[in-house]
């Protein structure tokens, strides 16, 4: 093939389209946009009506959108809305996530002019009475889809026992043993007056008695670290030992306030508490649990 008019070299095809040669070279491998003709010199030879295409990809890159789709609209130019979309999906995704930090970012401020900086809690000892309850292991994508996995099970658990009435207290364990922002692993539990009927997901119990900590966190759940970094530090600096899964107690969210800023959870932390006393100089010492101390 022989360079005629409608045919550019690869330095005055970037020029025409203000794209890197280095760019355009990775196009090429990565299957993008290939040219026309390579030359026995090894010059690379683009025709004038592909100056369309690059066009496109830089746009489309303009708005961050991965080669990959644009790949697919190249192919098929049907794909492009489709791809649009998605990619507007993802930049409301990103805008909200932005305006949450710049959000915390205020909050930060108006605390740190007051020589502040973590939310201040307090912990409490409390005795959580024995409960029958329900509840359901799982596994959802995010903690964005926690509300649909807790009304899934209160329908499912309705289903089965129509007639059966449920009481204000319900929580959430995560049985995983490491942190996972995808496929969390849980449990949901919530308290009813009395054992019901049960199929493969959802099962009864009679939960014990127990002795916790109580932290109350006040605003958006995104902020839960604050008050488990608190409740951490406070057992070891108090010689306390977990003895069971910690439980997200949901006192109000999205099912009853509007304002994320006034949902209300309470971390309760299952504990045994060491006591050590030494009998004068004695070396040895005696432990008392202070959970059968107390009864």
């Amino acid at each position: 093939m022989q360079r005629g008019d409608k045919v550019l070299r690869i330095g005055e095809f970037s020029c025409l389209a203000k794209t890197t040669v280095k760019t355009l070279r990775y196009y090429d491998e990565i299957g993008l946009l290939k040219p026309v003709f390579v030359d026995d010199n090894g010059y690379w030879y683009y025709q004038i009506d592909q100056l369309n295409e690059l066009l496109k990809i830089v746009e489309l890159r303009k708005l961050d959108i991965p080669l990959l789709d644009i790949k697919e609209v190249l192919k098929n130019n049907s794909n492009l809305q489709k791809v649009l979309e998605k990619q507007r999906m993802n930049l409301e995704k990103e805008l909200n996530k932005k305006i949450t930090q710049i959000s915390l970012i205020e909050k930060y401020i108006s605390k740190a002019k007051k020589g502040e900086f973590m939310e201040k809690y307090e912990a409490k000892e409390i005795v959580v009475p024995s409960k029958s309850v329900y509840y359901k292991h799982g596994v959802i994508d995010s903690m964005q889809d926690l509300f649909n996995f807790v009304l899934s099970a209160e329908k499912e658990c309705g289903r089965l026992n129509p007639t059966l009435k449920c009481k204000n207290y319900c929580y959430v364990t995560y049985t995983a043993k490491e942190y996972k922002e995808k496929d969390v692993e849980l449990e949901y539990v919530e308290e009813v007056e009395s054992i019901g009927v049960e199929n493969e997901t959802i099962k009864f119990r009679q939960d014990p008695e127990i002795m916790a900590l109580s932290i109350i966190h006040r605003g958006k759940y995104e902020n839960l670290q604050e008050a488990y970094a608190y409740a951490v530090n406070y057992v070891k600096e108090n010689s306390y030992s977990i003895s069971g899964p910690i439980r997200e107690v949901y006192i109000h969210g999205c099912w009853d306030e509007e304002n994320e800023g006034n949902y209300v959870t309470e971390i309760q932390i299952p504990f045994v508490k060491w006591l050590i006393i030494f009998e004068g100089d004695s070396t040895v010492c005696f432990l008392f649990c202070v959970r059968w101390a107390w009864r």
